[in-house]
């Protein structure tokens, strides 16, 4: 049975490109060395956590130490009249019964391995080579294979989630024509993460071959990049940025506190850029993995950076400062700046229309602004949701359609093609929803996730509202009325969306009437097909015994 208590949320998403994964994964095998170096490396990040959470409370210390010290010496010297010599008779057992005489002696790397027990935490390429599974998998069976087997017309989506103490990063495989969607693979993560972004520039690949990768920004400041063709990985392709050792007196490199934003450039396809909670940005040359540029301009954390489209040196950011940004890179202090409502959540840039100046940002007051970079003031600006709006994303293909998620627990269509104008409304009952992307190569498919500890991914095509259909349809040449499969399957009036919690459970559907969402009790047919994989499956058979 589920911890009723248990916190499972998804702070971040990002959507791959068809046809750019393996249709096999690689699968990492560790031999026995690479075993024993992962475990010294394990025990020396140990030991430099500790040194800093040392280091962190050493002020602290100091000034009790004083007080702290008088106390013994009283304790002390009361102690000692009290049991006289009987003290030094216990100090000479206490030191036996625990081997104290011993302690500081170093372990060989044998008994450090058996201590540690670390072997028995990573899978084997197959039950033959588990020395815990007597019950070995029977040759024949290929389900699994057939499950790692990825298509062409697969797309991949990256989920950061937060189970408990546990950080993920899972990997759905979508397919619009099949209406599958299940987990591959996942793989575990050393924080938690807070944003993501899918980038092909493999810097490991000698001949410059386009990767499927994700980089991720965490609690760490260090953004490390995982290859999405590795299964069973349990470290970085790479890492950007490291850590500084105050006690080592060794400076880092790279932000100083957690990554918050990172934006891949598409034009310059070994530049990354990243905001952080140490109110810089940093313009990454993957090539080298190490930063060439920081921006210092902001007076707050900076929440979110786009790239443009088009233009491969102006950066768009925006900060908690209430302030939007617009950089030429060519040169660190020359940009342009637009204040808000309220601090900064979402920044994007509108890529649908033939004006390459618009872009649109949106704050946590939930207003959402029109800026032309050409314009001293924003264009319109227009109360989107009543809490923060958390993300904002455009249709990839279709002009003018915006669809915005917040706080407020809702997901709403927009009009932005002239007068901004609402569309649509619906309650998907994920939370408060913290990320939304949408996908590449469909139109009107987004995937949304929130802090609903039972229901916190949806994946869905918004032409399921018929408002929308109405609306846009006929724009990328699409038909208004769907003649497919499921509109045998759903009913007309509950045709809003059908969403899927991350254990595959079918949930309620809701309709919309104006601006307000009236939920229903129908449970129609679920458009995705759950497979099984990933650590949640493993977790759920757990529950279930």
């Amino acid at each position: 049975m589920m911890d009723g208590n248990r916190v499972r949320f998804i702070p971040c998403a990002t959507w791959a490109p068809k046809g750019v994964a393996k249709s096999k994964p690689d699968r990492v095998e560790l031999s026995k060395e690479d075993l024993a170096q992962m475990i010294k490396e394990t025990e020396g990040n140990l030991r430099e956590l500790e040194e800093d959470e040392e280091t962190a409370n050493e002020e602290l210390e100091e000034e009790n130490e004083d007080a702290t010290q008088q106390t013994k010496q009283k304790n002390t010297k009361h102690a000692t009249k009290m049991t006289g010599n009987k003290e030094d008779d216990d100090e000479i057992d206490f030191r036996t019964r625990y081997n104290l005489d011993k302690y500081d002696e170093e372990m060989d790397d044998d008994k450090l391995d058996k201590f540690l027990k670390m072997g028995s935490l990573f899978l084997h390429s197959s039950s033959e080579e588990d020395p815990y599974i007597t019950v070995k998998d029977d040759e024949d069976d290929n389900s699994d294979d057939e499950n790692e087997q990825i298509k062409p017309s697969d797309n991949l989506i990256a989920v950061g989630v937060v189970e408990g103490d546990a950080a993920l990063l899972e990997v759905y495989v979508y397919n619009s024509e099949e209406g599958s969607l299940y987990v591959h693979h996942d793989i575990l993560l050393p924080a938690v993460p807070i944003c993501m972004e899918w980038l092909n520039y493999d810097r490991e690949d000698e001949q410059l071959k386009p990767g499927n990768l994700v980089a991720i920004g965490s609690m760490s400041p260090v953004i490390d990049v995982w290859d999405l063709d590795i299964i069973d990985t349990v470290q970085p392709s790479y890492s950007l940025g490291k850590r500084g050792k105050k006690k080592k007196r060794i400076a880092g490199s790279g932000h100083k506190d957690a990554v918050l934003t990172i934006s891949w450039n598409k034009n310059v396809e070994h530049v990354l850029a990243s905001g952080s909670v140490d109110q810089t940005v940093n313009l990454w040359d993957l090539e080298c993995a190490s930063a060439v540029q920081q921006l210092t301009s902001f007076e707050d954390m900076v929440q979110t950076i786009n790239w443009h489209h088009k233009d491969a040196h102006t950066l768009l950011t925006g900060a908690c400062d209430r302030k939007v940004r617009i950089f030429d890179c060519r040169t660190s202090d020359d940009f342009k700046t637009w204040e808000l409502d309220g601090e900064v959540e979402c920044t994007i840039w509108q890529t649908t229309t033939s004006d390459p100046n618009s872009c649109l940002a949106s704050t946590e007051e939930g207003t959402v602004f029109a800026i032309d970079i050409r314009q001293e003031k924003p264009l319109w600006s227009i109360k989107a949701h009543d809490k923060a709006c958390t993300a904002i994303q455009m249709s990839p293909v279709c002009p003018g359609c915006l669809v915005t998620v917040s706080d407020d627990k809702s997901i709403k269509t927009w009009d932005i093609d002239g007068k901004p104008s609402f569309i649509y409304e619906s309650l998907p009952n994920l939370g408060m929803i913290q990320c939304l992307a949408s996908c590449p190569d469909a139109p009107f498919v987004f995937c949304a996730g929130g802090d609903n500890k039972e229901n916190n991914l949806k994946v869905w095509d918004i032409r399921q509202s018929k408002e929308v259909r109405t609306r846009f349809c006929r724009r990328v040449g699409l038909p208004v009325d769907d003649d497919d499969d499921d509109d045998d399957e759903i009913e007309e009036d509950d045709k809003d969306h059908i969403q899927m919690d991350i254990n595959g459970e079918e949930a309620t559907t809701s309709t919309s009437v104006g601006h307000k969402a009236v939920t229903t009790g129908a449970k129609p047919k679920s458009k995705f097909k759950k497979k099984k994989g990933g650590h949640v499956d493993k977790k759920n058979k757990k529950h279930r015994k």
